[in-house]
């Protein structure tokens, strides 16, 4: 075989996928290709503890590319050129080069608040989440997320149910500003979930160069003062 064929069953077994983790093969490789897909999602599901420690995902189309990538290194397939696009990357114009820039932020400010979630944090408490979602709602930095800001919000999801499962409890991470707390324009991150994030570990783990960008009002640069 010279490539992967999603309509047939690869080698050795069909779509074999085994989770180092907890010793599990997938039962479902010589079912099929989305059956195997739903099969590794279901594990995961069932396992919420290692998922969310080791930062397995339950997303269809991220376990769809991690069975292929899996499949490939088992059959001993070279990975695929990189799309010409990537390759003519420095004649693309300004705006992408920004969104680009824009993308990257959003991946490192989802970061922040994911590495500490995922780590089983405790969250500020209420009142003072409350507080934050105040100073944010009225600042002019409360935008609705562009799609890479909202692309990580089933993944946050996924996380926060971890999260409940591994304290036993059910906490919404819910103020009553409601969906009137959206996105941060300068860290692109969505503010549900921030406001309850310790400020300790936002400094920590935010660039001074962003840390600089927030305005004199931001709770983060007054440090909740």
């Amino acid at each position: 075989m010279s490539d992967l064929n999603l309509h047939e069953f690869p080698a050795g077994g069909g779509w074999v996928f085994r989770q180092p983790q907890t010793g599990w093969v997938n039962p479902m490789a010589m079912v099929g290709f989305d059956a195997s897909i739903k099969s590794i999602i279901q594990h995961r599901n069932q396992n919420k503890a290692i998922t969310l420690k080791h930062r397995l995902s339950t997303n269809y189309e991220a376990v769809k590319m991690e069975l292929i990538q899996y499949t490939r290194q088992r059959l001993g397939l070279p990975n695929p050129s990189p799309p010409s696009f990537f390759r003519q990357s420095r004649s693309l114009p300004e705006r992408v080069v920004a969104a680009a820039a824009d993308i990257k932020r959003a991946a490192q400010g989802t970061g922040v608040v994911l590495d500490w979630i995922q780590a089983g944090g405790e969250p500020e408490l209420q009142e003072r989440a409350e507080k934050r979602a105040e100073i944010c709602v009225a600042c002019q930095k409360n935008v609705p997320g562009a799609w890479f800001t909202e692309a990580p919000a089933q993944l946050l999801k996924e996380a926060i149910e971890g999260w409940q499962s591994l304290k036993g409890n059910n906490f919404e991470f819910v103020t009553k500003q409601g969906d009137a707390l959206k996105s941060c324009d300068v860290c692109k991150c969505l503010m549900r979930l921030k406001v309850f994030t310790p400020l300790s570990h936002i400094l920590s783990r935010t660039p001074s160069a962003i840390l600089s960008e927030f305005p004199p009002n931001c709770w983060i640069t007054k440090r909740d003062a």
